[in-house]
This record gives C-alpha cells, sequence and structure tokens, in this order.
C-alpha cells in the first residue's frame, strides 16, 4: 500500500513539474488537471475491497460431514479419507500450502471431508475430529496427518498386541482404548479439546451410528482412499500432483 502511495505521489510530483515547464499547447486551451493529492490517494485505497479468507467458513452437511470454505465456490472437492491412510496423509500434507491456503481460501474451491472410519484407530480418530466440531475438525484432522508418523504405528501396535484383551468391552470403549494408546487422545487435549467433551463422545452411540454408516455408504461408491470427486465426478487421480490440474482445470485459483 505504501508503495502504491509514494508511487502516486512521485507521479504527480513529475505532472506538475512537467506541467510548469511545458505550458498547454494552443490546439489545447485548458491546462493540465492538478494531480491528486497524498490524501485522495489514500483515501481511494481505504476503499479498495478486502478480499474474504474462506479458510475460515466451515459447515456441516446433514450426515455430520464438515465443508471447509465458500458454500458457493465454482469448484467443490470431495474427499473420501481415512485417517490411518498413508496415501491421505501424502495428499493432505502436500496440498495443503496451494489447496487451503490459495485455493480455498480465495472462495473459487470448498472441500467436504468424508471420512470412512475403516478400522479402529481409524474410528477414533474421526470421533475426536468430528467431536472437535466444525473450524476444529479441520485443523485437527490438518494435525493428525502431519503427525501420522508419530501415532499410527502406536494404533497399530495396539491392534496386534492388546485389542483382543479388550474384546468383551463395548465397541467404543475398545475404540477409546485404541485412542488412548495411540496417543490421539493425549494430541486431541494438547489442542485444547477439553476431556469431559472427549469423555461424551466416546459415549456417544449415535456419534459412532453416525461414522459407521458414512462409511458404509462411501464403500458402495469407492474402492479406497483417498478418493476424490471434483463437481460431483468421482476421478480416479489420487495424488496431489494429478488432482491440482483438475481443480485448475474448472476455475480453480
Amino acid at each position: 500500500m505504501k508503495v502504491q502511495v509514494v508511487v502516486a505521489v512521485l507521479g504527480g510530483i513529475l505532472a506538475a513539474t512537467m506541467a510548469s515547464a511545458a505550458p498547454p499547447t494552443k490546439h489545447s486551451g485548458k491546462t493540465l488537471p492538478k494531480p491528486p493529492t497524498k490524501q485522495a490517494t489514500q483515501s481511494a485505497a481505504s476503499r479498495a475491497p478486502i478480499q474474504r479468507d474462506w479458510t475460515t467458513t466451515v459447515s456441516t452437511t446433514p450426515a455430520g460431514n464438515v465443508i471447509l470454505g465458500n458454500p458457493r465456490a465454482r469448484v467443490k472437492l470431495v474427499e473420501y479419507l481415512s485417517f490411518t491412510c498413508s496415501h491421505c496423509a501424502a495428499f493432505a500434507n502436500e496440498s495443503k500450502s496451494v489447496l487451503k491456503d490459495q485455493l480455498i481460501r480465495s472462495g473459487s474451491t470448498s472441500i467436504e471431508y468424508r471420512p470412512i472410519g475403516r478400522d479402529l484407530i481409524d474410528l477414533g480418530a474421526t470421533i475426536l475430529v468430528r467431536c472437535a466440531g466444525g473450524l476444529g475438525f479441520a485443523t485437527a484432522a490438518e494435525e493428525l496427518f502431519a503427525r501420522q508418523s508419530e501415532w499410527l504405528p502406536l494404533g497399530f501396535g495396539f491392534m496386534e498386541r492388546d485389542a483382543k484383551r479388550f474384546a468383551l468391552d463395548t465397541p467404543l470403549e475398545q475404540i477409546r482404548a485404541g485412542t488412548q494408546a495411540s496417543g490421539l487422545i493425549d494430541l486431541m487435549l494438547a489442542r485444547g479439546l477439553p476431556p469431559a467433551r472427549i469423555d461424551a463422545c466416546f459415549a456417544d452411540e449415535k456419534l459412532l451410528a453416525s461414522i459407521v454408516a458414512n462409511g458404509n455408504a462411501a464403500r458402495k461408491v469407492i474402492k479406497g482412499t483417498p478418493s476424490i470427486v471434483i463437481n460431483g465426478v468421482k476421478r480416479d487421480e489420487f495424488t496431489w500432483a494429478a488432482v491440482e490440474p483438475l481443480l485448475r482445470a474448472q476455475g480453480a485459483r
């Protein structure tokens, strides 16, 4: 903004100098207009529209899935994902600087996250991010993928060695035990998710039923994760390098 003001003022000074050195020709019969003042330039700049940051806008579908970005975006991206999927982590980590920080931020693109809950640890992770809710879902999912290499081996270790010890527990109790062993509950506590909220979510049978129902519905239309849908059309591409050009072609910017 300061650069624009300085350029405008310098332009005014030059115009004024030229006007005094070379008076108007006989053909014009008019004097040159006065250059804009610094105050006028600043006033015009202050009226320039401020671009909205759409990465702070979220909505929730009737199925409980979170949509991040402009609800009227020209490009609507749907991602079927699993938090225990390494390819999903790669997609999230590689896409963030462009997908979220540019395409979604601008309002040209939105993303709907559709977790499928493919295993016990994935179910626990999905419960926690759903528990965080709204914008908390999106930012928590981002951190879970960024730190997947830290907690996923712990979760799979639990499933291989300790899961049988909880076989007589309720499904939610089994899921919580695995989630605790993976370190995911501690991660969410560190993010500020209240213990009472976590307790309530791991006692919420309707929440679990919703996640399971979404996963069952997803398996009827996809073969694996991540699976990408752009403006209602399912695509075979699943890496960010392959998906970005598809989004650009639809008008993402």
